[in-house]
């Protein structure tokens, strides 16, 4: 019998601070020492530990969601009565990350209402900051994109009314498709970049086809250093197409199973997201 498999997202965790070893902060932000409180719920970074493959070094862990007291019923043998127990620190979700050191990819499993997307993103980030003391580190999770997915839904817009560019410059590397961008960016020391163009609502839209700096912010943002947010017509409505909605995915193991496992699943979408930089 095929064993169950679950979807794992890809993204790419951006640190932004002074200190130049961030592989470093990466490392320490990751360690098992902190734990935050929401509306009664323990969070925290368990069963952490580092992995070597083909493709570098990975940490791996869970973000655990747990209620420190709980009161369940307990059935007791010898009595034929039933009573209650106070469970301590019992787990409600837990979801599974593997963390490239050397890029900062990380791929996970969220876990259906418990811990979905955005949750499991906040809660990462929430407590990576928490354990480097919240002191002059702020970090956040972008998600890396399916190439040209998101120029592909943009044909589908009769006319473009807005488009809204928000960028990182890049933790390890760039590429030559945005590397003029990212360089100014460095520059200006810049710790995050934002645009906004709009239409006026009686022209004919804005005009964006063969413009090569936008090809190369949209290029960045689906490499995880950004978002890119456009907005249009299709079919007389308004919508709005986005790199946050066009994720890379893949299918690996489910918790069970051993993680030297899962990344050998996992490190195949990995390389071909690195390959990017490679390739040009």
């Amino acid at each position: 019998m095929a064993r169950r498999k679950v979807r794992y997202y890809f993204g790419r965790l951006n640190i932004i601070a002074q200190r130049v070893d961030k592989d470093r902060l990466l490392t320490q932000g990751v360690q098992p020492h902190t734990i935050v409180m929401h509306r009664g719920l323990g969070w925290g970074f368990f069963k952490v530990a580092t992995l070597d493959s083909p493709v570098g070094e990975f940490v791996h862990g869970f973000v655990v969601k747990y209620k420190p007291e709980t009161e369940e019923e307990v059935a007791i043998p010898e009595t034929h009565d039933l009573d209650d127990k106070t469970i301590e620190n019992k787990v409600r979700a837990k979801a599974r990350f593997f963390l490239h050191v050397p890029s900062h990819i990380i791929a996970y499993h969220p876990v259906g209402q418990e811990i979905p997307r955005d949750v499991f993103v906040r809660r990462f980030v929430e407590l990576f900051e928490a354990a480097l003391g919240n002191f002059f580190v702020k970090a956040e999770i972008l998600p890396i994109d399916e190439p040209h997915r998101l120029r592909e839904a943009m044909k589908r817009l009769e006319k473009i009314s807005r488009i809204f560019v928000y960028l990182h410059p890049s933790n390890p590397s760039n590429r030559d498709i945005w590397r003029r961008t990212d360089e100014r960016l460095q520059r200006l020391k810049a710790s995050s970049y934002r645009e906004d163009y709009q239409s006026d609502g009686r022209s004919e839209g804005l005009e964006i086809s063969d413009d090569e700096e936008l090809e190369s912010k949209i290029a960045m943002a689906e490499d995880g250093y950004g978002r890119v947010d456009i907005t249009g017509q299709e079919a007389g409505e308004n919508i709005t197409v986005s790199t946050r909605d066009m994720p890379v995915t893949t299918l690996a193991g489910t918790d069970d199973e051993d993680p030297e496992v899962v990344l050998n699943l996992l490190a195949a979408s990995v390389r071909r997201i690195l390959q990017r930089f490679t390739s040009e």
